[in-house]
């Protein structure tokens, strides 16, 4: 029995070990099939999007021309290698000061330069959230809270800037905001990325790469959750990278909780973070038994249903309105499902806002209606398989290969708070070509580096390596099947520059090897040479 017994113990380390590895190794694989979809559609082709629509939103396909697109992802290779070797003597946290100083720099010259102002959703909310900090709390009794309770949490998001910042009923302010979150979503980043990588020239490429990730930057000066949220999202990851043995682990924990719960408060489709970090973390936890790790499990999930009620909670108190469930959530998935105006599985209010009030705005007799357009359509691709691969492909296509992730469109059919500066003028209007040009360029390349990335990380098999590209992998999957919409992606980019930083690392490394084997295996057949004729 006592042998038994110590085999049990021995064999236990084994098996954790050998799981988290097959773990790691299946996820970077699949993440990695993703990324090669996504790297040669990119370079095959680019969806361009523009207000040629009386939906203002107009979604059309381009083709590319390959090689072209190959030779300026090698070429932007070869002068962040020299970058890279001209950072190697630079000061680490320089290089990162001057990263996030550049995201405030620009951010907040582009706010100042587009001077956009909300409209539609964004301008509900702030709106709602200007009135609440006067203390009226009218602008919640509309319908359009009982249809989307969960825009809530950035409602008391800009409440509570508004108070601090004493704004009146103009959000640019807010726009600055933002700015200085993406700045934290940044900073959190590449401290996320020194632990993980455990190597100063990855976080300094990371840097590098950045500032030139105009995407968000330009995306600032919509007033939603989109960019707080991410925010929270980047502190969690960062703090559930930090956990370890001893009381400062515990500390880590409860931050990586806390943030997680207000960034998917914030923005409900941050609740792919938690799913991501449960799996790592259950996979982490078979590994170490820290008692740290489960706790920190245990308080994600507390914090994202926690924050999330205790906000409802909060402005129910305030206003005695009961603001119930909202459109459910399949209903989102039947509209993911159906064909739109835009490109399939866009926005189409029939499948949600229309469902809900035909069903007199109850959530239990619009989720059954919901359902049934379910089957239907999974009868229809069931039936039609070139139907069903026509869909999903120009679906999952119009999101991730629209390269401005409409950070452009955005800026472009809002309102404005004044006349437009020379910057936002040339990026929107007489320069924008070569602005979408520039992004589609840079999205090439990243998408070319993460599937390198994950080619790389496969063979350390590291489960904490595999963090970001579930994270990824759930957005994914979920804008595949969900609503769709290209302004979704710009937090899964922002997530992949670590992994293209990373990329290019080891690329450096494995080509300045490669090279100087070949010139140490010239030197010495040189040196045969010479002494043969002597």
């Amino acid at each position: 029995m006592a042998r038994t017994s110590t085999n049990n113990k021995k064999s236990s380390p084994t098996f954790s070990r050998g799981l988290s590895s097959l773990c790691s190794i299946a996820a970077l694989a699949i993440f990695f099939l993703m990324m090669l979809y996504l790297s040669v559609n990119s370079l095959i082709g680019t969806v361009d999007m523009n207000m040629d629509n009386s939906m203002l939103e107009n979604v059309e396909y381009h083709w590319d021309n390959f090689v072209l697109g190959l030779f300026s992802v090698a070429i932007a290779i070869l002068v962040i290698f020299i970058c890279r070797r001209l950072l190697a003597k630079v000061n680490l946290f320089i290089t990162v000061g001057v990263s996030v100083a550049l995201v405030l720099l620009i951010g907040c010259i582009w706010v100042s330069s587009s001077l956009s102002a909300p409209t539609h959703d964004s301008l509900i909310v702030s709106r709602a959230a200007y009135h609440l900090s006067i203390g009226d709390p009218s602008y919640l009794e509309a319908d359009y809270f009982k249809r989307f309770p969960f825009q809530l949490g950035y409602v008391l998001f800009s409440e509570i800037f508004i108070r601090l910042l004493g704004t009146a009923d103009n959000f640019l302010a807010i726009e600055y905001v933002n700015v200085v979150f993406l700045a934290i979503s940044y900073f959190s980043l590449l401290m996320m990325t020194r632990k993980l990588f455990k190597n100063d020239s990855v976080v300094k490429v990371l840097a590098l790469l950045i500032p030139f990730c105009l995407q968000p930057i330009l995306f600032c000066t919509f007033t939603y959750g989109n960019i707080p949220g991410l925010a929270f999202a980047c502190l969690s990851l960062w703090q559930f990278c930090e956990i370890r043995e001893g009381w400062r682990g515990w500390i880590h924990a409860v931050i990586c909780a806390l943030c997680l719960g207000i960034s998917v408060s914030i923005k409900k489709n941050f609740t792919i973070v938690l799913a991501a970090i449960i799996i790592i973390g259950l996979i982490r936890l078979i590994s170490s038994r820290r008692l740290c790790d489960l706790v920190c499990l245990i308080l994600c999930v507390a914090s994202v249903f926690g924050v999330s009620l205790a906000v409802t909670a909060h402005y129910e108190a305030r206003t005695d309105i009961e603001f119930g469930d909202g459109i459910p959530m399949v209903s989102w998935l039947a509209m993911g499902l159906n064909e739109s105006a835009i490109a399939p599985g866009w926005y189409n209010g029939q499948y949600t806002v229309t469902n809900f009030h035909s069903h007199d705005m109850d959530p239990d007799s619009a989720a059954d209606a919901s359902i049934e357009v379910i089957r239907e359509r999974l009868k229809l691709f069931s039936d039609d398989p070139q139907y069903a691969s026509d869909f999903f492909a120009k679906k999952i296509t119009s999101q991730w290969n629209e390269p401005t992730y409409q950070s452009l469109w955005t800026n472009q059919v809002r309102g404005r708070y004044g006349d437009m500066g020379k910057l936002a003028t040339y990026a929107l209007i007489d320069g924008e070509a070569k602005v979408k040009s520039f992004m589609d360029g840079y999205v090439e390349l990243i998408f070319v580096l993460a599937a390198l990335a994950a080619i790389f990380l496969i063979k350390k098999r590291d489960v904490e390596h595999a963090l970001l590209p579930t994270v990824v992998l759930g957005g994914f999957f979920y804008h595949a099947l969900f609503e769709a919409k290209s302004q979704y992606a710009i937090c899964y980019l922002v997530l992949m520059l670590p992994l293209a930083a990373y990329a290019i690392d080891e690329l450096y490394l494995k080509i300045s090897t490669l090279l100087t084997l070949r010139m140490h295996s010239f030197s010495t057949k040189n040196k045969k040479s010479t002494r043969g004729n002597s």
